[in-house]
């Protein structure tokens, strides 16, 4: 194969030593190089860059640009010829290595020969997984897009996002697309915005000063600051305040934070990701979600479909869901025919989420009949019921609905997992907190919400609820 490796420069030692193995190509400067670097269709597996002129920042970022439209291409600096890149440069990261200066003939012949092995196996391992539509690792979101385009996506480092319905794999992908980014042995951070009230997660990502609020007795770092040359996931923008949207608008454009209760400002390095199952044009239109944020955003857009509409994907996605969770030395139940009829018929609405937790359940169960059956029952349409009661006449003409019943009983749900949990640490709210495994300050919150006051406050034979 013709510039199975390719030598930019001149190194008549390494030129002697490899041609008896390798087609070599010599390229005599960078700017020959480039060109053909960049093709789609270069055969390459190594680039070695011996004694040519880099111009800092700038060739960093075309080794990079090349990096993520060849993947597997091995790219090996060598010191003389990158003595006036930064020394700051994650040069050792990806495919991208800087050799050392003490190297040998013999040395850099070897190193050369592994990577050019490397090359081979990483691309015969990147043909062999866009064959299979499933990845252990990949929980169902990245399989529907080829290592190259994750590459691509990952190493040009700009803000991406993810849409989906719940459980589709939009964290899956995300951590995909930061393995495959030079930040990739950096901090990856994640932040659901629909957990939180809108106070929490203004503290969580920019952090605080102590005295900032009730309850700041010692400076914070927010999210922003701890990953700092990282990646940080949004998850469920959609559901940010409005007002805090605009904070997060200022961080994109000018890379700077401000902490609660501070007037100092932070510079931050951080790549945002950000996922969401909502629609974010409509929430734009009925004002829930500013415009400009979407199109700070939305610089590559990518939609995982739901597991219905990936078919294909069911039964290898099981089998792979299953032996994640199998115990050591346990025998693996057998997905028989009729439970893979059963899976392939089922609608899916919990998306792969809620196949990995069928498939703890058939571990559970030990009997792949009992699950066809339950998973053939809810996939069967509903029967529609007959309104027949005085109280159902009488809250339909008082306009409720069979989604304000839910809520309530939603909320007297949650309001009496608050008091149990309160009851059973004698009202100590820190540890009821543990208990449910909550944030304090998200706790506070809920009591609040549901009015449930301090057994200090309430008379010994006051009900709740």
């Amino acid at each position: 194969m013709p510039g199975e490796i390719v030598i930019i420069g001149e190194n008549r030692s390494a030129h002697v030593c490899l041609s008896q193995n390798y087609d070599l190509l010599q390229l005599k400067d960078v700017p020959e190089a480039i060109p053909y670097l960049r093709d789609p269709d270069c055969a390459a597996k190594v680039a070695l860059f011996c004694n040519v002129t880099m111009r800092r920042e700038q060739d960093f970022a075309v080794l990079s640009e090349i990096s993520s439209i060849h993947p597997y291409l091995q790219i090996l600096l060598l010191p003389e010829n990158a003595r006036s890149l930064p020394s700051n440069l994650p040069v050792q990261n990806g495919n991208i290595h800087m050799l050392q200066k003490s190297a040998t003939v013999e040395g850099l012949t070897q190193i050369i020969q592994h990577a050019a092995s490397t090359a081979g196996v990483l691309a015969e391992k990147a043909r062999q997984e866009d064959q299979t539509p499933h990845s252990e690792h990949d929980h169902g979101a990245s399989s529907l897009f080829s290592s190259k385009f994750l590459a691509r996506v990952g190493m040009a480092d700009v803000p991406v996002l993810l849409h989906g319905e719940t459980g589709a794999g939009k964290e899956v992908m995300a951590r995909r697309l930061c393995a495959c980014s030079p930040r990739a042995n950096k901090p990856f951070l994640k932040l659901n915005c629909a957990a939180l009230p809108s106070e929490l997660v203004e503290s969580e990502l920019f952090g605080y000063e102590k005295g900032a609020f009730t309850g700041a007795i010692i400076d914070k770092p927010g999210k922003f600051e701890i990953t700092q040359g990282g990646t940080i996931l949004l998850d469920e923008i959609g559901d940010m305040d409005i007002r805090l949207q605009a904070k997060l608008l200022q961080v994109l454009q000018d890379g700077e934070i401000q902490p609660l209760g501070s007037n100092r400002t932070v510079r931050v390095n951080v790549r945002v990701l950000a996922a969401t199952h909502r629609d974010l044009r409509q929430a734009i239109e009925q004002g829930t979600f500013r415009e400009d944020l979407y199109y700070r955003l939305n610089v590559v857009s990518i939609v995982i479909p739901p597991l219905r509409e990936r078919r294909n994907e069911i039964l290898p996605l099981a089998e792979v869901l299953l032996r994640r969770h199998l115990r050591p030395g346990a025998a693996m139940p057998d997905i028989t025919e009729e439970l893979r009829q059963a899976l392939l018929d089922y609608n899916w609405p919990g998306n792969v989420r809620e196949l990995e937790n069928i498939m703890r359940r058939l571990l559970v169960y030990q009997d792949p009949s009992i699950l066809a059956h339950e998973l053939a029952q809810s996939a069967a349409p509903a029967i529609p019921k007959q309104v027949t009661s005085s109280n159902d006449h009488t809250n339909g003409r008082n306009g409720g609905s069979s989604i304000d019943r839910l809520a309530e009983q939603s909320r007297l749900a949650e309001s009496r997992l608050l008091v149990e949990a309160l009851e059973a640490t004698r009202w100590n709210r820190r540890q009821a907190a543990a208990r449910l495994d909550l944030e304090y300050r998200a706790f506070l919150y809920k009591l609040q919400k549901y009015g449930i006051a301090d057994k200090k406050e309430r008379p010994e034979n006051k009900r709740v609820f």
